[in-house]
């Protein structure tokens, strides 16, 4: 039977193989790796997936063959959380850091999220399509292959709307499958109460967010998330309390950004409200954390943020993986706290910082990321039926990922059955 692609010469396949999702404490490590594999695609999902001779035996012929020639292939790579729509760019503040100031002195002085609302607020819809563009390209070449992107940027009705908008015409105009968060409530703008701004989102934006949903399913899901930053010098549980309950009134999933810089009980009101994620969880504490662990809420971390900031402490995936809670990694793609946009790179950081092992990292930016966007039974896996999002690294086992954190080792990026990314041999 002949197929569209077929991917042979594989001299490890490595992939999560989970018959539900997500994959809580121990089963994280369990990678599914067979050796001298192929792969067979057609319509944009995988059809067998096995050693190369059973697979070649069934599906012989192929419109394309790809020889991966003795390397790695892995699923393609989930970013469950950025925020890369936006203008302009945060670099003095970078300077600043690296001098010893903290991200509370910087915001508190004119900078931060506010900083950057500035800037993006001054931005068309066509202007932030063409920042976005650039960046999930860079993204593609570095294995992302679906990614959430949040707004938050523009702290006003028109350019919350405006960020919104941008994510749709960006998913509609380049392979990157994206996942849309509805986040205007980030921080709070200087030109507005505090109260009154509540009110704006609640009673002006997420009727206007609800319409546009309406009028298109952006990832093929139809699901779209609402997150709120729970945080001292931010949303007090209260508010985002009542901010995430008026959300799912409008069909939005809830997501919370939880514990980065202290303990509010967000990961508490995650968990009760059922939501998809908490995310940070730097300051998460013993009892939030086997609370995580009984529930289908997924904890996203996110190294590069903590790297990037220069803080002495990381959040505590040994622990949470050991009790049993469904770890995923992100990268926190921002203008200001992190700006770094490499999977592998996050994969490498989770290794040496978080503790974690390559294949307990493998699952996390893989099955337990998609299934933190509300995809979990779509991508994510290298198995019968998902979309065949693949990629070959220029290696030969995952351990050495995180050994290469350094450098881009990806070689090949498929994205549904296509080839969207290839390195340009070195002569």
């Amino acid at each position: 039977m002949a197929v569209d692609l077929l991917i042979h010469g594989i001299g490890e396949l490595a992939t999560p193989h989970l018959e539900s999702v997500p994959a809580h404490g121990k089963l994280m490590g369990k990678v599914h790796r067979i050796k001298n594999a192929a792969v067979a695609v057609s319509g944009g999902k995988i059809v067998s997936v096995g050693s190369e001779t059973d697979v070649l035996a069934k599906y012989g012929d192929a419109i394309e063959k790809i020889d991966a020639r003795g390397r790695l292939v892995t699923p393609g790579l989930v970013d469950p959380h950025t925020h890369l729509i936006f203008a302009g760019n945060r670099a003095d503040e970078f300077v600043l850091r690296c001098q010893g100031k903290t991200y509370k002195e910087i915001a508190e002085a004119g900078g931060g999220i506010v900083a950057s609302m500035r800037a993006t607020r001054n931005a068309s819809v066509d202007e932030l399509v063409s920042l976005g563009r650039h960046r999930l390209g860079k993204m593609l070449e570095s294995g992302t292959t679906t990614c959430e992107v949040k707004t938050g940027y523009g702290l006003s009705v028109d350019s919350e709307l405006r960020m919104f908008e941008a994510i749709y015409q960006l998913n509609e105009s380049q392979p990157l499958q994206l996942v849309p968060t509805f986040m205007a409530a980030h921080a709070f703008p200087s030109d507005r109460k505090r109260e009154e701004y509540i009110d704006d989102v609640i009673e002006r934006m997420l009727p206007l967010v609800s319409e546009r949903i309406s009028r298109s399913s952006a990832n093929g899901s139809g699901k779209v998330f609402l997150d709120v930053f729970c945080d001292q010098g931010y949303f007090t549980l209260d508010e985002t309390k009542r901010i995430l309950e008026a959300g799912i009134k409008f069909g939005l999933i809830p997501k919370v950004h939880s514990d980065e810089f202290a303990n509010l009980g967000a990961t508490t009101l995650a968990v009760n409200l059922k939501a998809q994620s908490a995310d940070h969880l730097l300051n998460v504490s013993d009892a939030e954390i086997d609370l995580l662990a009984k529930s289908n809420t997924v904890a996203i971390l996110l190294p590069g943020t903590s790297f990037f900031l220069n803080l002495n402490h990381h959040a505590r995936a040994r622990r949470m993986i050991d009790s049993g809670v469904a770890v995923a990694l992100g990268s926190d793609f921002n203008p200001g706290s992190c700006h770094i946009y490499s999977l592998p790179f996050i994969w490498g950081l989770a290794c040496l910082k978080l503790k974690m092992t390559s294949e307990e990292a493998l699952t996390a930016l893989t099955a337990n990321a998609a299934q933190a966007i509300g995809l979990g039974d779509k991508v994510g896996q290298i198995r019968d039926g998902y979309q065949a999002d693949l990629l070959i690294f220029d290696l030969g086992s995952i351990s050495e990922v995180p050994y290469n954190l350094a450098s881009n080792p990806v070689a090949l990026t498929i994205k549904r059955g296509i080839v969207v990314f290839e390195k340009k041999e070195i002569a």
